[in-house]
């Protein structure tokens, strides 16, 4: 009878949400590859002995279109997501991005550098438009945040292995080795079943129903069908400029501009100054105790740790305290990252001051990656109803490219004008905005159906 209930409970594993949720981490992972290049290669790029000399503008440039193609990408997954779904989508998403690998492969002048980095960043941009949606979609209310968490967790991963791989690769073999893992995951993608959500939508409800047999073994297909056709039932007969009127809807339009607000934090949390120059950061430091480009390696691999152990938390703290605390750990961060900086300008020896970058660098991954990296996604997964959902990751996705491109772009220009300390006081200031909007403003949804969340925000 023990090995019966074994069986039991065996069956009513829900395997395939979590092998989804593995799948996007690869996804996720190998689009991380695509930040991690950024930092080891601009260093080198820009030095008298490059293989492929730049200059420190060109460098901007290099950095900085990654996100404007990220931005390009918005619209790309917007479409690709309401005429193909969200599953679809982040299968067409490895086309663009295995078009860049082979671009920094030929690349023989700055150009082709430029043109990888829009197609990479077209991937990214998809992705942020697909993967949110498509895990909200197929995942149980109980492990939402998780599965969610977990897909995030592979941006930090693939970057850390970059900055690694940059270390000891030349650019061209870089991308051999990172298109593999780009190849293999559109073949492993091809074959997990489309969502059920997006099935019932285009009245597809026999292969609905199997899917959410195959997604949810414990299920009542037929059951779970009919809810699905009730609650996707105001999507029907609906044209995109219907759509984008339901936008204009109060609770709607609350739950874009929140989510957008939590994107805007996200990107000007000081995440890409560190991810597109840290290596660059912690030789203005003054960092001289370990080669940068060696500690670079070693905080992204604490960055990944911090991700996966924000795996196990995403569902058992409120989203709120863990947006809160996450602003509040990278706040105090920026503003010692800022400090230094401003000790360095006031003729401080950088010698015995090396212990603060480096505890800032600490303080700033531990805290990023619970919660303001993986917040805004699971809001984004859980706040919007399926009639207006792809516009609405669309329209997020477009302002994560728009924030991460600003970002990236103005850090340079800015140093060059006020300074690395004010830089980095500015990232300080916005995450005390970033409490103040998560306390008063951002709704609670953890544990909640969409429908639930839905409803809640309508009483508001």
């Amino acid at each position: 009878m023990a090995f019966i209930r074994n069986i039991s409970w065996l069956e009513n594993v829900l395997w395939l949400q979590w092998f989804a949720a593995a799948t996007a981490l690869l996804m996720s992972t190998t689009v991380g590859l695509m930040f991690g290049w950024t930092s080891p290669y601009l260093l080198r790029l820009t030095a008298e002995d490059s293989e492929l000399p730049i200059t420190s503008n060109e460098g901007s440039w290099v950095a900085s279109l990654l996100n404007l193609g990220r931005f390009l990408g918005a619209f790309v997954g917007g479409f690709c997501v309401e005429y193909l779904g969200s599953k679809q989508t982040l299968t067409a998403l490895g086309v663009p991005l295995i078009m860049a690998w082979i671009c920094i492969m030929v690349a023989d002048s700055v150009i082709w550098l430029y043109v990888a980095r829009i197609l990479g960043g077209i991937s990214v941009g998809m992705s942020f438009s697909s993967f949110p949606l498509y895990l909200g979609e197929v995942s149980s209310p109980t492990i939402r945040g998780t599965v969610v968490t977990l897909a995030m967790s592979g941006f930090s991963f693939g970057t850390t292995i970059g900055n690694a791989m940059g270390v000891y690769l030349s650019m061209k073999v870089f991308a051999y080795v990172s298109i593999v893992p780009s190849i293999l995951f559109v073949l492993i993608f091809l074959w997990i079943p489309q969502s059920p959500h997006y099935l019932v939508r285009i009245g597809k409800l026999e292969q609905a129903e199997k899917s959410i047999a195959r997604y949810n073994p414990g299920a009542n297909s037929k059951l779970e069908v009919q809810h699905l056709k009730e609650f996707v039932v105001a999507r029907d007969g609906l044209s995109f400029m219907d759509r984008m009127r339901e936008m204009n809807i109060p609770r709607n339009r609350q739950a874009m501009i929140i989510s957008i607000m939590l994107f805007f934090f996200m990107q000007f949390s000081g995440m890409n100054s560190l991810v597109y120059y840290m290596e660059i950061t912690l030789t203005d430091a003054g960092i001289t105790f370990i080669a940068p480009a060696t500690l670079v390696i070693i905080l992204g691999v604490l960055g990944i740790a911090a991700g996966w152990v924000s795996i196990f938390i995403a569902d058992k703290f409120r989203r709120k305290a863990l947006m809160i605390v996450s602003s509040a750990g990278v706040g105090v961060s920026m503003a010692a990252y800022g400090t230094h900086f401003a000790l360095l300008d006031g003729g401080f020896d950088p010698e015995p001051l090396q212990w603060l970058p480096v505890t800032a660098g600490v303080i700033f991954l531990l805290f990023i990656c619970i919660g303001l990296i993986p917040v805004p996604n699971m809001i984004l997964s859980e706040i919007f109803a399926p009639n207006i959902k792809s516009v609405a990751a669309c329209f997020a996705s477009i302002s994560i490219g728009l924030f991460a491109f600003a970002a990236s772009r103005s850090y340079q220009p800015l140093v060059d004008v006020i300074g690395e300390s004010w830089v980095f006081w500015l990232h300080s200031f916005l995450m005390v905005l970033s409490i103040i909007f998560a306390a008063i403003w951002m709704p609670e949804t953890k544990g909640k159906t969409l429908q639930e969340i839905q409803n809640n925000l309508s009483e508001k």
